[in-house]
């Protein structure tokens, strides 16, 4: 008998919501060492950027305090909470929650610039 067997294949999953941005705990696992992340948009790339940002990074001044947001790691989970980055997505991209207040999707992480890319035309059912 010839089996094969299946592995698991990790998935990042975003969940954006009309409050806040949930990460799995495969998204989350790349921001536990962060001391806070940059949210960033791409109209070309129709995508999401979330890059982790250290304190030494802060300390260099590579980014002001004012463009780092607060990502609170759980054991099964990430978020970072905030209605107007949320409004801010929304005028960038059109995402709708009348039908229902969440909406999942793929995302993918770059090890080399330290970003995870959550792909908002790739939304999961």
């Amino acid at each position: 008998m010839d089996i094969q067997w299946f592995s698991k294949s990790p998935r990042g999953v975003a969940t954006i919501y009309d409050n806040n941005i949930t990460l799995n705990t495969v998204a989350t696992n790349h921001f536990k060492n962060a001391y806070g992340i940059l949210i960033g948009y791409s109209d070309e790339a129709k995508a999401l950027f979330l890059k982790s940002v250290s304190k030494e990074d802060l300390a260099m001044g590579l980014y002001q305090d004012l463009d780092i947001h607060t990502i609170s790691i759980k054991p099964s989970y990430g978020r970072i909470t905030g209605k107007n980055v949320i409004t801010k997505l929304t005028q960038l991209f059109p995402i709708d929650f009348s039908g229902s207040n969440l909406n999942k999707y793929e995302c993918e992480w770059n090890t080399e610039e330290k970003t995870l890319k959550i792909f908002l035309e790739r939304r999961i059912s």
